[in-house]
């Protein structure tokens, strides 16, 4: 199985050892109670394709919302594309969607650039961190264009906090920014803890070494298999410009309104990273949520057994806490 490069997923050692061999249920669908549609919006040369959200029946315009994907090759829904056959289906972007709506709160989400969605040529070999946030701020322009909608926020999951805090800092028209599991230190720290939680120390000598020599544009030299996938000669200059963005310094610059929403079983981001967000930027709302994981469903067990069919199956519920938290966090900057 081909494994993708991860932070906003589980580790590639995790993933390897789980396989993906249970069967996928079939995605669930948005309920009667919104309105969905295409949504197509330009970035730089690329056109990017998503899915816009709406409360049915609307008779004002409403607040909206970017819902920008984590890591890795994943889509407007949340699921992770590993490789040819191998998707990791677990819907929660799509679900959140749908829960914002059901409140009012519109939303837009769409497909990483990387997808078959987007129209245009994509070199993955001169892909920045700052292309992925311009994606970002690209959506928030045209749906502040929109006269349906009262103004826009960005909520980044995972390495999509990440994006969504560069896209506002760069200028994009945005009321606040949302936080959801995202990462309060650097990304190759997130990466080192993931990996120390499964690696015994040789193989972490290893891996130090691997990745030191990979980011100089150096061999890396031999590696355990589950873990070759990091070091794609292709992905250097996304994981290099990656490792310079530092979430504390950067989300202390931001001058709109912050919402943080980490859950307390969360195996890939901890709730020590939105304590150390929260104190980057104080006047930020920070929410925990009790029982949810990286993905948001509820999940009590810290094992990887425990925590991956919440990753695979796109019926299991995201908590209820997650919607309710961003449209009170809304509800206060709409005033």
């Amino acid at each position: 199985m081909r494994i993708a490069r991860l932070t906003g997923f589980l580790s590639a050692i995790a993933l390897a050892r789980a396989g993906a061999q249970a069967p996928v249920p079939a995605d669930t669908l948005p309920p009667t109670t919104v309105e969905e549609s295409d949504f197509s919006f330009a970035s730089g040369s690329l056109t990017l394709a998503g899915t816009l959200t709406i409360p049915r029946g609307r008779s004002a315009p409403v607040p909206v919302a970017v819902i920008i994907a984590g890591s890795g090759p994943t889509d407007r829904n949340g699921d992770s594309h590993l490789g040819p056959g191998v998707v990791y289906r677990n819907n929660s972007l799509g679900q959140l969607a749908w829960r914002l709506a059901e409140q009012g709160v519109a939303s837009l989400r769409y497909d990483k650039r990387v997808l078959p969605a987007t129209k245009g040529a994509v070199d993955m070999t001169t892909e920045t961190f700052d292309n992925f946030a311009g994606d970002a701020a690209a959506a928030a322009r045209a749906l502040a264009k929109d006269s349906r909608f009262s103004f826009v926020v960005l909520l980044g999951h995972s390495e999509g906090a990440g994006l969504a805090i560069r896209a506002a800092n760069s200028g994009a028209p945005v009321r606040g920014v949302g936080l959801l599991a995202g990462m309060g230190r650097p990304f190759l720290a997130i990466l080192r803890a993931q990996l120390s939680a499964q690696l015994d120390s040789a193989n972490m000598v290893t891996y130090d070494s691997a990745m030191a020599r990979y980011l100089r544009g150096d061999s890396t030299g031999p590696v355990l298999p589950g873990l070759q996938p990091l070091f794609q000669p292709a992905h250097l200059t996304y994981i290099r410009t990656s490792a310079e963005y530092n979430p504390t310094v950067e989300v202390a610059r931001l001058k709109v309104p912050v919402l943080i929403v980490q859950g307390s079983t969360d195996i890939q981001i901890s709730v020590e990273d939105a304590e150390a967000l929260h104190r980057a930027i104080p006047g930020a709302t920070m929410v925990i949520i009790e029982g949810a994981n990286h993905v948001f469903k509820p999940v009590r067990e810290l094992s990887q057994a425990a925590q991956l069919p919440s990753y695979t199956d796109p019926t299991m519920a995201i908590v209820p806490e997650l919607p309710a938290a961003v449209k009170r966090w809304i509800d206060q900057i709409a005033r």
